[in-house]
């Protein structure tokens, strides 16, 4: 008895930390949520021979079911949570995890989640795409072009270089490294705010999220690439576009990071002098809001790390970690469920 509470007591040490072990037992039963093609389907069984692939309309069917599925991809519905007893893993295909772990049944779950790195380049390139519109007037440019009216005289009012100015990333991970690294190749002096004391080659300074109205006042173009956590809800509220010194500010974490209210303020008196939004609170701005119709914003549904190829991206990110499932190594990137990334 002593001995197999000591076995126990290692295995559940090993699943929290992203090893899970399938040895001496059936292959697993595999949950697949959204669509899957049948040559997808018998690269999972290759990776996974004898192991059974259902849906969601065969848990509806078999209500015992549920509790028997040990592998989830890439979500799985709320009302499953507190049914889906044997689940040892969730491979969830997109990486914000806040949907789910706001989910209480999700968050107690003794299930090990992993998520999907694959946005890095799109979200990069939609963010810095927005900041060389706002800095170059091409924003005001395109409005004018839709008018069929030549403003030349306009156009070249204000406008703002990149070239040795400095930029501040909020979100030092894969997304915003790969931000810093573009700011860098404009000639730009780059700083970054982090939870983590941790070096990074892309950045010149790390400020803590405490000290993030100090990085603010230092930058002229302001990204925020961060998760959704009760950490960074209201991270930039009106102290912090207070110390912003007419910078421009990007989002393409989550909306809900940004007091929205105080940036329209913010906007109307030049506080901040520009805005990019890839996510908006409330999500989707409802029609008629201030945001729609303000000259220095400007703002995307929510589309940035979209890109051709991503589903496939997603699925061969599940299969490398299937394939480590099954042989009892680590997975690739764990969710700190604590921590919310």
């Amino acid at each position: 008895m002593i001995f197999m509470r000591i076995v126990k007591s290692r295995l559940d040490f090993l699943r929290n930390r992203g090893f899970v072990s399938v040895m001496g037992r059936a292959a697993p039963i595999i949950l697949v949520t959204g669509s899957l093609e049948a040559e997808q389907e018998k690269r999972l069984l290759a990776l996974a021979p004898g192991a059974r692939i259902v849906r969601e309309e065969e848990l509806v069917a078999d209500h015992g079911l549920a509790a028997k599925v040990e592998v989830c991809y890439s979500s799985l519905p709320a009302h499953l949570w507190k049914e889906a007893t044997g689940l040892q893993w969730l491979q969830a295909g997109y990486a914000g995890m806040d949907d789910i772990l706001s989910m209480p049944e999700a968050r107690a779950h003794g299930a090990t989640f992993t998520n999907v790195h694959i946005h890095a380049h799109a979200m990069a390139e939609h963010l810095w795409g927005m900041a060389l519109m706002l800095t170059r007037n091409l924003h005001h440019a395109l409005r004018a072009q839709g008018e069929g009216r030549w403003d030349r005289e306009t156009m070249i009012q204000g406008l703002s270089a990149l070239a040795d100015r400095t930029l501040c990333v909020a979100g030092l991970g894969v997304i915003g490294t790969q931000c810093a690294d573009i700011g860098r190749a404009f000639g730009m002096r780059v700083i970054g705010i982090s939870r983590r004391a941790r070096a990074n080659e892309a950045v010149q300074a790390v400020f803590g999220p405490d000290d993030r109205k100090t990085a603010f006042a230092q930058a002229r173009v302001i990204m925020l690439v961060l998760p959704g956590t009760p950490l960074t809800r209201g991270f930039v509220g009106k102290a912090e576009l207070d110390s912003m010194k007419g910078a421009f500010l990007l989002n393409a974490g989550r909306g809900n990071s940004i007091d929205t209210m105080a940036l329209v303020d913010a906007l109307r008196d030049g506080r901040v002098r520009g805005a990019g939004l890839d996510v908006t609170d409330p999500e989707p701005l409802p029609a008629g809001h201030p945001l729609w119709s303000m000259p220095n914003a400007i703002i995307s549904p929510h589309y940035g790390g979209t890109h051709p190829g991503y589903e496939e991206e997603a699925f061969d990110m599940f299969c490398q970690n299937l394939a480590r499932y099954v042989a009892g190594q680590p997975l690739l990137n764990v969710v700190d469920k604590e921590a919310g990334y």
